[in-house]
């Protein structure tokens, strides 16, 4: 399987350089590291160029987002690439986890999609499954998220809000079939920032792709690295709306825009 792993940077020089590290060695024709830096400006370009030269850098004038970042990556893969291996700048594989990931996407000819165990770096078990977009869905999530430390939320329960629809995995960290990928069109980039992966997972879903869970790779993931503020609420309530105006009904659609306009978030 020739694999492109793909970073996207963007003022994330405290985490890049362990996150680098925790990749496999480049094997021409075999595995290669591709870091997008979006217009960073903390030096994570030069820390890139200084100390993984091994890693082909496309640097970019200002930042376009996470899903354009990727796109841009997707179309410099190495030529005959099988699959993409998504990796958050503020998250590290842990021994194996490649190899786990690996096995299972070549293992199963439908399956698009291979997410990992994510944990947080004091070892506490993170969420990489979330329920389906809906309102039902974020109104179980949020009930969900009080017992994140819990190991029986990540195994039982995904089975149980699984009724509500088959949910979707974060693109922290992800192997993605390429084939899989380029044909739904790769992540949708009116999506900045948030939502962009569960919009590729329904994507995925309806054209006949299979999604799964790969435990026996272990990721660590710093979360919410990239920082919070009223101006990240108010794009991340502008994302969750344009997503249920893609792919939830009308009444739904209804309901959340009364929702954030009583809340004056837009």
């Amino acid at each position: 399987m020739k694999v492109s792993a793909v970073v996207v940077s963007f003022d994330s020089a405290a985490t890049l350089d362990r996150c680098l590290a925790s990749l496999p060695r480049p094997e021409p024709g075999r595995f290669e590291t591709l870091v997008v830096d979006n217009g960073s400006r903390d030096g994570s370009a030069e820390l890139v160029r200084e100390r993984h030269p091994e890693a082909r850098l496309i640097t970019l004038p200002d930042n376009v987002g996470f899903g354009a970042a990727i796109n841009r990556a997707a179309a410099e893969a190495v030529g005959g690439c099988d699959a993409l291996l998504l990796l958050n700048a503020d998250a590290w594989l842990l021994p194996g986890a490649f190899d786990a990931l690996a096995a299972r996407l070549a293992s199963e000819p439908r399956l698009a999609w291979v997410a990992p165990r994510l944990f947080y770096p004091d070892g506490r078990p993170q969420f990489a499954w979330e329920p389906e977009v809906s309102l039902l869905g974020e109104a179980a999530r949020k009930v969900r998220n009080r017992f994140e430390g819990r190991e029986w939320s990540h195994t039982r329960m995904p089975r149980l809000l699984a009724l509500l629809g088959p949910g979707w995995f974060t693109a922290a960290c992800a192997l993605v079939q390429l084939t899989a990928f380029r044909e739904v069109g790769g992540f949708d980039e009116r999506f900045f920032l948030y939502f962009e992966d569960t919009d590729l997972c329904l994507r995925l879903r309806r054209a006949g792709w299979e999604l799964a869970q790969e435990r026996a790779a272990h990721v660590v993931h710093v979360s919410a690295g990239s920082g919070g503020g009223r101006a990240a609420a108010r794009s991340y309530r502008q994302a969750q709306l344009a997503l249920y105006e893609k792919h939830r009904p009308r009444w739904e659609r209804a309901v959340l825009r009364r929702y954030l306009g009583w809340r004056k978030v837009l």
